[in-house]
Parts: C-alpha cells; structure tokens; sequence
C-alpha cells in the first residue's frame, strides 16, 4: 500500500508543479471535426468531469477559481479529452456554481423500469443519489450506490419495497452480485486509516461481504494499485475487476474462484478497457474501447482476447449483455442501442439498431448505469427528479 500512495503522490505533485498553460494540455479540433462534447458548462461536467467517478465525487464542493482551474489542468494530464473551448466552459460553470464554500451536489433520482418501447415505470424505492443499479441474480433486490455524506452500498427488495444500508465503513462503490446471489462485490477503501484520511481514488480494492450484512467483508484483490469488481464469467468461477495503471489506464484483469486463485491479466494496452459485459456461453467478453478515438463497443474471445470485432458505429458506451438474449445493448448519447449476436457456431454481429430514446442518467464511466432482465425484455434504469 505504501507504494500505490507513493505512486499516486508523485503523480498529483507532478502535475501540480508542470508549469504548463492549461491550453496547451486541452485538445484542440481537427479541421472540420466538432467537439465531442458540444454544450453548456453543466452538460460538459456531467460528460467529462465525471468521466472516471461519479458526478457527485467531481463537484464535492466548493473551491477558488483557480482550484477549478488546476482540477481541469489535472483532468487534461490524465487523458480526458477537452478542447480548449469547453475547457472555458467548464471552469466558468464551475466556478460560479461551485465556489469557496459551497455544499455538495446530491441529484436525486428514481429507479425505474423500461421496456423495449421506452415506456418507463418508477419502482417503489424513495428518491435518492442513486449510482450503478444491479440486479440480484433472481431479480427480487437491486443492489446499489447511494450517495450521503459518502458513497455507500444499499439494498433495496422489489417485493418488500424495503430500501435498507448494507455497508458503512469507508467509501463502496462498482457493486456486483455473486453468482449465487448470498453476497455482493464493491470496491473499496476501508483498509486504510481513517486517522490518516482516506482516499478512494488513491487506493481501494475488491470486497465482498453477505448481502444480509451479517458478516464482515472479505478483500479479495492485493497489489500496489486500484482495483475494483466487473462481472462474473457465466459459469461463475471467475471474477474479472479493473485495475487502474498509471500508464495504460483502466485494464482488464481475472481473479479464479478455483484452484490457487491466481489473477491472471486478460486485456492490457494504452487504450481504454472498461464496463464489460459476457456472452451467455462465455466465449466472448464486450467491453468499451478508445482504440480508435471515439468510444466504441468492442467484442473479444475470451479467454484468448483475440480476434476482437467493433459492435458499435459512431460510438459506444455502458454495454450489457443479458444471458437470455439474443442481443447485447448499449448506450449512444441518449440513445439505447441493440445487436443481435450470434456466438455459434462462429461469432456473427448484426448491424445496431436504435431500441428507445430517453433522458436516463448515464455512467459516470464506461462501466453501465443501468441493468437488465435475464431475457433483456426490460431495463433497470434511473432518471433524474424534476
């Protein structure tokens, strides 16, 4: 642990101190192309700031202009694509939105089903800072992120309508369901000193703990750097988690629940490998991709990684891949994307189709803000209160 802190130290004095002007860091446009990004300054943090955590950890709080100014700077030296224009745009919003003094910003939303048709219908479940719904392996709870004073995971039962806190200690965020459905996977910082103040950006890993919170989580990943649950192969032996590089960025690792249960690495490179999804057969893993430049849906062999086949046209984000469906569906602006895939006897990719058109609350990442049925016939979703 000392030397992921170490890393993460050096990194954050670095960037502090690269006597760089913030536009020079920033992505200026290609003749003839657009910004990815196009919009207000509140749109722009909701699609970059918020590109590696959640809305509410990119604008804790308030801080001086300049504060926001480094806070960009630091997001530009990371590899977030901003063109100097939305740059601005952010910082301008930022700092007379959220000034010296300000209290954090807590959207509250509601889960909600949708059909094929966008047709919505809220669950009972109250209104709150909701993050990341997943649905038990049954389909009767939904384990979530809930913001108050900090990231925490909740249980919330369809039959009941009780929403109840499963977790307290440390922040716990990037919830999953074990294959049996007795207990749930989170990231989080509870290993380190409260005293010293924790960090989970700077150091957190896998746990698990029984959804019925009668025992106390179990860590499951130890190295120098973060580490966090995905998915489950289907045959539910192994665990795939992130790990988040100094250098290459989010890549894609898989921990055994078998044998000596030694991590294996499946898909490492400068890209970004994030929110992945599994075919029902296990043969093939979805994941995000920026290989090309523009976010786009990506499927590989697994466990072999290659070949690998672009799903997605035009852009591609927050995959899911329900095991009773023929399709795999995905997120494009507001849209929620279709392709059926066929995985026998050779993989087969149809051509994507727009299913429904809506103004859900999408990832903070690559990693799904919404869920679905076994069948993939409706979707768990969350939508902002108005």
């Amino acid at each position: 642990m000392q030397c992921k802190s170490a890393i993460r130290f050096v990194t954050l004095v670095t960037v502090c101190l690269l006597v760089i002007p913030l536009l020079a860091l920033v992505q200026q446009p290609e003749a003839g192309e657009n910004s990815p990004t196009e919009g207000n300054g509140e749109e722009l943090v909701r699609t970059l700031c918020a590109s590696c955590h959640s809305v509410e950890r990119a604008v804790p709080g308030g801080r001086s202009r300049e504060e926001w100014e480094r806070t960009v700077q630091d997001m530009a030296s990371r590899g977030t694509r901003i063109l100097s224009a939305d740059a601005e745009s952010i910082i301008n919003y930022l700092a007379e939105h959220y000034p010296i003094g300000a209290g954090p910003m807590l959207e509250q939303r509601l889960m909600v089903w949708v059909d094929h048709q966008g047709n919505v219908e809220p669950l009972a479940a109250p209104p709150r800072s909701y993050m990341r719904p997943r649905l038990s392996p049954d389909g009767t709870q939904v384990a979530v992120e809930v913001l108050l004073d900090k990231r925490d995971i909740w249980i919330f039962d369809i039959p009941s309508g009780e929403l109840r806190r499963l977790t307290y200690e440390g922040t716990n965020r990037s919830v999953l369901w074990s294959p049996d459905g007795q207990r749930v996977l989170f990231g989080s910082d509870r290993h380190q000193s409260p005293e010293g103040g924790r960090s989970f950006r700077d150091d957190h890993e896998a746990y698990w703990m029984p959804v019925d919170g009668s025992g106390e989580a179990e860590r499951l990943t130890y190295a120098e750097l973060n580490h966090g649950p995905q998915r489950w192969t289907p045959d539910g032996k192994t665990l795939s988690f992130y790990e988040i590089h100094p250098e290459t960025g989010r890549d894609i690792w898989m921990l055994p629940f078998e044998g000596d249960r030694k991590p294996w690495l499946f898909l490492k490179t400068p890209a970004l490998e994030g929110g992945i999804a599994f075919s029902a057969d296990g043969h093939w893993l979805a994941h995000t991709s920026d290989e090309t430049g523009e976010r786009e849906i990506v499927v590989r062999a697994f466990p072999e990684a290659e070949p690998s086949h672009q799903v997605s046209r035009g852009g591609g984000i927050e995959v899911i891949w329900p095991p009773l469906s023929k399709d795999l569906f995905y997120r494009n602006g507001n849209k929620r994307m279709a392709v059926e895939i066929s995985t026998t006897p050779t993989l087969t990719v149809g051509t994507p189709r727009v299913l429904f058109e809506g103004d859900f609350v999408p990832s903070s990442g690559s990693r799904a803000n919404w869920d679905a049925s076994l069948d993939g016939q409706r979707f768990l979703m969350l939508k902002k209160v108005e």
